[in-house]
């Protein structure tokens, strides 16, 4: 019994850091939903079920899905043991109608295998007789060792409701873009722009041909700095107007036309 109960508590000690799916995507989720952010519709219903996609290229499949006019609602991340797709699935379908979310995309990807020894303790009984007759018993204890080896996986999931086709007009003509990052300078040796993020399916710039991770320099000979520049701009146009679109593509300048409008 001493030895069952030290292998029992051994193992709760030799994954304590590596969570189940229930609680290792719960306990991890960050949302990204703000009270009031998205309209009540857009989120997961009583009755509905929600669809869940495991991809080995998470941010791709990411930035595809959300094309296709999604929100993300929220992301979680954890390093764990192996688990069964099946685990994986059941966890996040539960996680999604707790969040409420529609869609959660998820990928599995090995970091490492641990590996070492512990002792396992062993009771060893005794008996003898004493000087008066009567029979004397005591216990000692003794050790082996095992050895363990266990792989981990970094597990991610990112969590998406869809978006509302009155709220689609504020990605017109069909682009989400942000500010440049030190990273994406580093990576792109650019400096001023802003970065096309997401290109939304069947859209102006879609059929413009614009494309993720272009840098937009300028629209109609007006310069494009920033974030603030293309928000300035778009304040200024009117659905039907024609844009001249200047993009750094792989290091090499573009020009796309396209109507303002989706």
């Amino acid at each position: 019994m001493k030895k069952l109960m030290f292998l029992i508590f051994f193992t709760a000690f030799l994954f304590s850091s590596c969570v189940t799916t229930n609680t290792g995507f719960r306990d991890y989720y960050d949302s990204w939903d703000y009270a009031g952010l998205f309209p009540q519709e857009s989120y997961l219903a009583e009755n509905e079920t929600p669809v869940i996609i495991k991809t080995d290229n998470l941010i791709s499949k990411f930035r595809e899905t959300l094309s296709e006019w999604y929100w993300c609602v929220g992301y979680s991340g954890f390093n764990g043991i192996d688990l069964s797709e099946s685990e994986v699935q059941a966890a996040l379908e539960n996680l999604c109608k707790e969040k409420k979310a529609k869609i959660a995309i998820w990928s599995k990807t090995y970091t490492n295998t641990r590996n070492g020894v512990y002792s396992i303790p062993h009771t060893n009984y005794h008996s003898y007789t004493g000087s008066n007759g009567l029979i004397h018993s005591y216990t000692t204890t003794s050790y082996s060792t095992q050895s363990y080896s266990v792989n981990r996986y970094n597990y991610s999931a990112y969590f998406l409701i869809t978006m509302t086709d009155e709220s689609k007009m504020l990605y017109m003509p069909g682009i989400s873009v942000a500010d440049l990052t030190q990273s994406d300078r580093d990576n792109f040796k650019q400096n001023t722009g802003c970065l096309v993020w997401i290109v939304y399916k069947n859209t102006s710039a879609f059929y413009a041909n614009l494309a993720c991770n272009d840098i937009i320099t300028s629209i109609n000979g007006t310069q494009i700095l920033t974030l603030k520049e293309f928000l300035n701009y778009k304040k200024l146009s009117k659905i039907g107007d024609k844009w001249d679109v200047t993009v750094i593509r792989d290091g090499n300048e573009k020009h796309l036309k396209l109507i303002y409008g989706l």
